[in-house]
C-alpha cells in the first residue's frame, strides 16, 4: 500500500539490507525479484520462479521486502544503486507513481501486443501486467459474531450489526467503502468526493478497534477473534478459511484493488526481467497455480478454467463475486495522494 516516503537515510540502509545483494555474481544469469515474502513469496516461488528458471536457465533471487516498494525503490534510485529487476504485485497507484517519475520500464511494443492477445482487457499497461488483484471483502469470525454484515451499508449499522471491528488504514479503499456505504452507486466512487467520504468514516470511527497496516495482522485480529468484523483482503481471508477460521464473507460492494508485475528501468538485468513478465504473462497454467494458492487475480484469461472449483469462489474476478463491485482507479491515487495522504494521517490520528 502506499505510505508516505519515509526518511531517505532509513529507507536507503533498509532497502540495501533486504536486496541481499552479492559481491561478484553475474547479473545475466539472474533476475532479482522484489515481492512481500510470506504467503506469496511461496507460491510465486513454486508457481513462477522455479518453472522459469527451468525454462530460461535465468535463476531467481528474492528480495522479500515486504512491500513500501514505491519509496525503497525511488531511495536505490537516488543512491545509484537499483537492485531490483521485477517488482511482483505491486500496488496499482504505486506502479502509476514509479512510472511518471521514469523508474519502470515501457514495455516494448512488440512484446505488449503479444502479451494482450493472451490477457483480460486491460490487464496490460504500458508499466507491466495484472498479478495479484486483491478483493476487499467483509469477513466476519462466526465464532465471534452472530451476525453479519452482507454490504458496506450495514457495516456502518453497529446496532443492527455488532461486533469489534476493523477496517484497512488505506485512504482511497477505505473512502470509497465509506462512499457505497452512503449510497453512491459504483459507478459514480471514483473520483472521490473526499470531504462526504471522510464524513462518513467519522460516523463509524468510534466502532472501529484496530486500523490494519498488514495482511498479517488482519488474518491475526481475525484468527484470534479480537476482531470480529472486518475489511480485509481476500486472498488472506481464503488463507484464514485454509486453516480452518469459521468465515462469512461478503462481496456485495466489494472493491478490487489492482496490482501489477513490473519490470525495474536500469536494474542489474532488465532483459531478464523483460523475458520474466513474457512468461508470466504466456503460461495460464502457472497463473492457475498461484490462483489455488492464494485466491489473488492475475492477467490471463483462461485462468478461470484451470483453478480448482472450491478456488474459484475467492477469485475477484470470479461473476458470483462481481455484482455491485468496484474496481479502484490508480491514476485517481496517483493524482490526488499528495493533497489527500495527511488529511487521511490526521484523521486516523485524530
Amino acid at each position: 500500500m502506499v505510505r508516505l516516503l519515509c526518511a531517505g537515510a532509513a529507507i536507503l540502509a533498509a532497502s540495501a539490507c533486504a536486496s541481499g545483494a552479492t559481491s561478484g555474481a553475474d547479473d545475466s544469469k539472474q533476475v532479482v525479484i522484489a515481492n512481500f515474502g510470506g504467503a506469496v513469496k511461496n507460491a510465486t516461488e513454486s508457481s513462477f520462479w522455479k518453472p522459469f528458471t527451468a525454462d530460461n536457465g535465468l535463476g531467481v533471487r528474492s528480495d522479500p521486502a515486504g512491500g513500501g516498494f514505491a519509496a525503497k525503490l525511488q531511495a536505490q534510485a537516488q543512491s545509484g544503486r537499483v537492485s531490483w529487476d521485477v517488482i511482483e504485485a505491486l500496488e496499482g497507484s504505486s506502479a502509476v507513481l514509479l512510472y511518471r517519475k521514469g523508474l519502470l520500464e515501457k514495455l516494448p511494443s512488440d512484446l505488449a501486443a503479444q502479451l494482450t492477445k493472451v490477457s483480460a482487457p486491460g490487464a496490460v499497461q504500458p508499466y507491466g501486467m495484472s498479478m495479484g488483484d486483491t478483493g476487499v471483502v467483509i469477513a466476519c469470525n462466526a465464532k465471534v459474531v452472530q451476525k453479519c454484515p452482507a454490504n458496506p451499508a450495514q457495516f456502518w449499522d453497529v446496532k443492527n450489526f455488532p461486533g469489534r471491528r476493523a477496517m484497512i488504514d488505506n485512504p482511497y479503499e477505505s473512502m470509497a467503502s465509506a462512499l457505497i456505504a452512503d449510497g453512491v452507486p459504483v459507478g459514480e466512487v471514483f473520483p472521490i468526493d473526499v470531504d462526504r467520504a471522510l464524513r462518513k468514516l467519522g460516523q463509524i470511527k468510534p466502532a472501529v478497534n484496530v486500523w490494519t497496516t498488514s495482511g498479517d495482522q488482519q488474518m491475526q485480529l481475525m484468527r484470534s477473534g479480537e476482531v470480529g468484523i472486518a475489511f480485509m483482503w481476500s486472498g488472506r481471508a481464503k488463507s484464514l478459511a485454509d486453516e480452518g477460521v469459521k468465515l462469512k464473507t461478503n462481496w456485495d460492494g466489494s472493491l478490487v484493488n489492482p496490482s501489477y508485475t513490473v519490470v525495474v528501468k536500469n536494474g542489474p538485468n532488465t532483459d531478464g526481467g523483460l523475458k520474466y513478465l513474457k512468461w508470466y504473462g504466456t503460461h495460464p497454467d502457472a497463473q492457475a497455480n498461484l490462483v489455488n494458492a492464494l485466491g489473488y487475480g492475475t492477467s490471463s484469461t483462461g485462468v478461470g478454467d484451470l483453478v480448482k472449483p472450491q478456488v474459484r469462489s475467492w477469485m475477484p474476478s470470479d461473476p458470483a463475486n462481481a455484482k455491485n463491485q468496484l474496481r479502484i482507479d490508480p491514476n485517481w491515487w496517483a493524482d490526488n495522494q499528495r493533497k489527500v495522504e495527511p488529511r487521511w494521517r490526521d484523521f486516523i490520528a485524530g
